[in-house]
């Protein structure tokens, strides 16, 4: 029976699928690949938990001689909408190695209202759907930290920032390659992967029309804007643009006092203030 050696845990909008690609380039490590958008989710009750160990366990049954077996599903951190993950991932690989790849939160925030909005899922302005949860949560760091570190030890637990591994990819990998115990000098460090990013995907043409009502609404698949192709996706989508997820300063320091004792707690369990190196626009006030 095999099972992974290692988890990327999230979070979602902040680079987890570059990161992939980086793990899928180096001799040693091998990704199982399950679900939807390859991402396994098995630990989420609401998603794969319920296929069973067995079925998780099949995803592994390539790695050949490869010595870090792992896998990378960001919705293990998006308590507590998706809850209980830490404990069902201490019970299946209590030996783990875990990954966070986490992004400045409220950059985070707006990459994932434009994938919602892609997705068909959105049509709020930001300056409302920001104040959900389910976009605040994933970007509440210490309190997804502090869940995990109630099953696993401090030291199985890799954080490393979005914003050095897309700018500085050789310093976030050569951390990320020995943390899971395989050589760094084994692949191109160099090399930059950008992938998934909102700002590459289409939106409805009518998404920036303010009297358009504002409901929420959930389609089927073959609706979604970024499932469109051919003549229907050129009618009525359109490529994202910056203005599409801007917000005002004042809402941006809206949510940085929302953030801030969030980001408290993160340092405290960092064991560090959050460098300056990661660039993050949202202040922890002392």
């Amino acid at each position: 029976m095999t099972l992974p050696n290692f988890v990327v845990i999230g979070a979602m909008k902040a680079g987890t699928v570059s990161l992939c690609h980086y793990l899928d380039e180096h001799p040693d490590v091998f990704l199982g690949r399950g679900g939807r958008f390859g991402e396994p989710n098995f630990f989420v009750a609401e998603r794969n938990w319920p296929r069973g160990r067995g079925w998780y366990e099949s995803l592994f049954d390539g790695a050949g001689s490869a010595t870090a077996l792992g896998e990378c599903s960001p919705s293990y951190t998006m308590a507590p909408a998706l809850g209980g993950v830490p404990g069902r991932m201490a019970q299946v690989v209590p030996k783990a190695r875990l990954v966070y790849v986490v992004r400045d939160p409220i950059a985070r925030m707006r990459s994932m209202y434009m994938h919602q909005v892609s997705a068909g899922r959105e049509r709020r302005r930001p300056e409302v759907a920001l104040l959900d949860d389910r976009y605040l949560g994933p970007s509440l760091y210490g309190f997804q930290l502090a869940a995990f570190l109630d099953h696993f030890e401090r030291g199985q637990v890799l954080v490393i920032a979005s914003e050095v591994l897309r700018e500085r990819p050789r310093e976030a990998l050569s951390a990320v390659f020995g943390h899971l115990g395989v050589d760094p000098a084994a692949v191109d460090l160099d090399q930059r992967y950008r992938d998934h990013r909102s700002m590459d995907k289409p939106v409805p043409r009518l998404h920036d029309l303010g009297w358009l009502p504002r409901h929420g609404v959930r389609l089927e698949p073959r609706w979604r804007p970024d499932q469109r192709t051919g003549l229907a996706r050129l009618l009525t989508t359109r490529p994202a643009r910056r203005d599409d997820s801007a917000i005002s300063r004042d809402f941006r320091d809206r949510l940085a006092e929302r953030l801030a004792p969030d980001l408290r707690r993160f340092e405290d369990l960092l064991g560090y203030p959050i460098p300056g190196a990661w660039t993050w626009s949202t202040s922890v006030p002392a």
